[in-house]
């Protein structure tokens, strides 16, 4: 990994005492097993093929369809509406049905289809906060019905946005399949499908271009990045592979963006910084609803065929986000998959002319590439009434860009491929490409220099022992009902823990984690069990026991899921903590 800085000489470096600051890294992949993905099953499969209930929604009216595409076509954002969210309670032709129930291992599942006419995809907005700790969803849709997604109560609790409505993945068809387990224990009957919305989507997640001439396809200049792998080489491939397609509900509609996965100076950690636009996600409700589609490329240049397109669900952290810049930072709450790349990135004034690359996905199309020149700065740049107070200018020689390739990178090279900032609008289309400024082949790219300062804390700072996230809450076993951790966290980096266990006869013994941090997202320490006098009117503080039991390595790999390892009273064991949210 690249990593260069920028300070004083050495000499007041030492008599000063000036700290250099990093404002460049390089490139690496994503350190994640491209064969791990676990195939997701129906818990019953020769069973989930039957018909299930179904809540309609009729047909979307062709005048909110065009009215969309008038706004896709009037916007010099190149953001990209392709769906029209429907509230249940207006357009569904009944009340939500009773699900059907089947018992299977374990518990039983509740089974409901979603449908609207008409749909070329579907998300369903669940209200998730009743659903019982260790129920689990899974959805598909009905093209492409063997893509099943999963995720379990308290993630989906987790991850809903501020309003409590948690989006499920984005599923081909009209039709959406829920699928919901509830564990053995638990009255199945009491449990209930709270269905908010229903997104219409009128462009399908496999689909190549040819699917989405309901909205027009990508223009006839578009170049699929596989054309010009074998010209530009290995650092090329690492740059596409660093692009995704990203879904996300605004308003009342469900928009495509394109983002870049952006590394950071902090080897050991890998955490999916995700840089994209601030008109794309400006908030954390549409941060919560975000979607990523990684390798949706076709594998032969100039042949429509969407390639292995997999898509990671479940919502990311707004890290940064701001109109002036129009630059947002991301945490995805999911890593993408193998094969990935983490990309570098350059802060430093960007010099005029200088040779760049774009890796879009226009119109929520199969992957792209640009190429031009970065041809100087603008001031106060007006993009649908949202002013940039200053902005990257690129013109394209090859290629263009469209709707849904807002956020996309502009990327200069030096020993490999470099963000620089994100696309926020323009007037570049097919029609002049290859043409001058004048001619209106002109885009206008967000600055990494100018949005730096707000983000640096997280893509180069130094690597420190400690949190990332505020982890306090209730940390629990699923499958294993009695037992759990307390977790609160303080000032100064200060972890309180506290370990319960209840027995079979239901005796508890509490157990505090001695926790200090030693490393990033890592805590370690002792494992101390306190006694004294039973419960009385007296308290002697003299009288309490400390005594170490054992010892404990938590880790945090994301905001909801933690391993912990402990060897206690003879006990060595590893097990993953889920976080329960409380409504």
């Amino acid at each position: 990994m690249i990593v260069r800085t920028t300070g004083a000489v050495l000499a007041c470096l030492i008599a000063c005492n000036v700290h250099a600051q990093v404002t460049e890294t390089g490139s690496e992949p994503l350190r994640i097993d491209a064969t791990a993905a676990k195939r997701v099953e129906w818990r019953d499969a020769a069973k989930a093929a039957a018909e299930a209930p179904t809540l309609a929604l009729p047909a979307l009216a062709h005048e909110r369809i065009e009215a969309m595409q008038r706004r896709n076509s009037e916007s010099r954002h190149r953001r990209f509406q392709i769906g029209v969210v429907r509230a249940v309670a207006s357009e569904a032709v009944s009340d939500v049905p009773k699900p059907t129930l089947q018992a299977v291992a374990d518990g039983t599942v509740l089974r409901l289809d979603v449908a609207s006419a008409g749909a070329a995809a579907l998300r369903v907005g669940l209200r998730v906060d009743a659903w019982p700790d260790g129920a689990e969803l899974r959805v598909a849709g009905t093209v492409f019905g063997d893509t099943i997604y999963a995720v379990d109560a308290a993630t989906a609790r987790n991850q809903a946005d501020p309003q409590g409505v948690y989006w499920t993945a984005v599923t081909d068809g009209e039709r959406q399949r829920l699928e919901l387990f509830v564990p053995a224990g638990i009255d199945a009957s009491r449990v209930r499908f709270s269905i908010d919305s229903v997104s219409h989507l009128v462009v399908g997640p496999q689909g190549s271009s040819g699917d989405a001439k309901a909205l027009g396809d990508s223009g006839a200049c578009e170049i699929d990045v596989v054309c010009r792998t074998g010209t530009l080489g290995q650092n090329f491939v690492d740059l596409k592979n660093s692009v995704a397609r990203l879904v996300f509900q605004s308003g009342g509609g469900t928009y495509t963006c394109t983002g870049t996965l952006l590394n950071d100076t902090v080897a050991a950690t890998q955490i999916p910084w995700f840089y994209t636009a601030h008109h794309c996600i400006g908030n954390q409700t549409e941060a919560s609803t975000v979607t990523t589609f990684w390798n949706f490329e076709t594998p032969t240049c100039n042949v429509d065929n969407a390639g292995p397109n997999i898509q990671v669900q479940g919502g990311s952290q707004l890290m940064y986000s701001q109109a002036s810049t129009d630059g947002a930072l991301l945490r995805l709450n999911n890593s993408p998959p193998g094969g990935a790349v983490l990309l570098g990135w350059n802060a430093g004034s960007l010099p005029t002319p200088t040779s760049i690359i774009g890796v879009h996905h226009p119109r929520g199309d199969i992957k792209k590439v640009s190429i031009g020149t970065h041809s100087g700065v603008s001031s106060n740049v007006d993009i649908d009434g949202q002013i940039l107070s200053s902005a990257l200018r690129a013109s394209w020689a090859e290629g263009t860009t469209e709707g849904g390739s807002s956020g996309s990178g502009l990327f200069t090279f030096n020993g490999g491929y470099q963000l620089r900032g994100g696309l926020a609008g323009g007037t570049a289309g097919c029609s002049n490409s290859g043409g001058s400024e004048a001619s209106g082949n002109r885009d206008f790219y967000s600055r990494l220099e100018l949005v730096f300062p707000s983000i640096s804390q997280y893509i180069a700072g130094a690597a420190q022992n400690g949190p990332t996230r505020d982890y306090t809450g209730q940390w629990d076993l699923p499958s294993e009902a009695g037992r759990g951790v307390s977790m609160f966290a303080f000032g100064q980096n200060i972890l309180f823990a506290l370990w319960f266990v209840y027995d079979n006869q239901g005796r508890a013994s509490w157990y505090q984690l001695d926790a200090q941090w030693t490393g990033p997202d890592v805590a370690s320490g002792r494992v101390v069990r306190w006694t004294g006098t039973p419960w009385g009117p007296t308290y002697n503080p003299g009288d309490r026991v400390l005594t170490q039991t054992g010892t404990f390595t938590l880790t945090f790999v994301s905001a909801t899921q933690a391993t912990f390892a402990y060897n206690v009273d003879g006990v060595n064991r590893t097990i993953t903590l889920t976080k329960a949210v409380v409504n």
